[in-house]
């Protein structure tokens, strides 16, 4: 897996993150379906707005995005446009899985990066040390804001990213946006504020948790409320809206997310986690179900989506771990430390 680093003011990071995937952009990307439909599905007038209201909360995020656009030589708009995508089109194909365990004295958040497998070659992990806010580890796909997959931050923050397909799409902060603006808090609170004080777009669900308190929560953040849940001691997402709080919400539901919270639930029921990791490891890694599998590496799956890389992240009052593979039976292909001397659990 390749490991970009890189750092400075938001628009050098946007401009070397462009750089890094301007072939994928401009070779797959822009001439690909999920792109063509995006510019289908765009209302006259939706981009203007949004990139004020991004300009307005976020001016460093839209440096970024200024410096992506550069580095992948791409009109701002398009690239804005990509970086909505699951807000306008949000059936395209990035779904995944997450489970959170609380344990003595630390916690565990793991994840399967589901996404377009055609892109598997062209995603890569990210060290970032930005000028203007607490340095970062995440996974990146080409032509994409950080943060909307997997991170963690030397503030002592960790998330991982579950997509929502509402089937309502407003104009408001784009979700990816939002999501990059998390990879500045410090602790899960503060992150809750900030997404419950913007006007948002489309919708996430987050597997959160800091190095202050060790409780991790599933938040869903569709763009019409909040609603956080404590992992007591476990809880699993994949990539639809379960809370009791948000069921009323219009979204669409696949086959593939529908069986992947059912086997994850299943697991909860049955299995005792407290070997964490491993335990974690072997949900994500499950292949049971012939059609609908957790892990997912089926060319002709439903949702066009493949298990792209998986995480695990050990968080202890002494900082975080992530231990980041290609898939969940693969060995670690890089392992992050914050503060760089935290201890590795195995």
């Amino acid at each position: 897996m390749d490991h970009l680093r890189i750092g400075g003011d938001p628009y050098t990071l946007g401009r070397e993150l462009g750089e890094r995937g301007r072939e994928a952009f401009v070779r797959r990307i822009r001439p690909g379906d999920d792109f063509r439909r995006l510019q289908r599905r765009l209302p006259t007038g939706w981009l203007d707005d949004v990139a004020g209201r991004i300009r307005a909360a976020f001016p460093g995020i839209w440096r970024e995005l200024e410096g992506l656009a550069i580095g992948l030589g791409q009109p701002l708009e398009a690239v804005l446009l990509w970086n909505c995508r699951g807000d306008l089109a949000p059936t395209g194909p990035e779904g995944c899985s997450s489970v959170a365990v609380k344990g003595r004295g630390r916690c565990w958040l793991a994840h399967n990066e589901d996404g377009d497998p055609a892109l598997r070659d062209a995603c890569f992990a990210l060290d970032a040390a930005p000028d203007d806010g607490p340095a970062f580890f995440t996974f990146c796909y080409p032509g994409s804001l950080p943060g909307h997959t997997l991170a963690m931050n030397a503030a002592g923050l960790a998330y991982t990213v579950n997509n929502l397909r509402l089937t309502e799409h407003p104009p408001g902060i784009p979700r990816m946006v939002s999501a990059r603006a998390l990879l500045g808090c410090s602790e899960v609170d503060e992150a809750l504020r900030l997404l419950d004080g913007l006007e948002r777009s489309g919708g996430f669900h987050f597997m959160m948790a800091d190095t202050s308190t060790l409780s991790p929560l599933s938040v869903e953040a569709p763009f019409q409320r909040i609603s956080a849940r404590p992992a007591s001691p476990v809880a699993v997402h994949a990539n639809h809206l379960v809370h009791p709080d948000c069921r009323d919400i219009p979204q669409r539901v696949t086959a593939s997310s529908a069986a992947r919270q059912e086997q994850l639930e299943g697991w909860c029921a049955q299995t005792d986690p407290g070997d964490a990791p491993s335990a974690l490891l072997g949900v994500l890694g499950d292949q049971g179900d012939p059609w609908l599998p957790i892990h997912r590496t089926d060319p002709g799956d439903p949702d066009r989506e493949n298990t792209l890389a998986t995480v695990v992240f050990t968080l202890r009052h002494g900082g975080i771990t992530a231990e980041l593979r290609p898939s969940p039976q693969a060995r670690v292909a890089v392992q992050r430390r914050f503060p760089p001397s935290a201890a590795s659990d195995g």
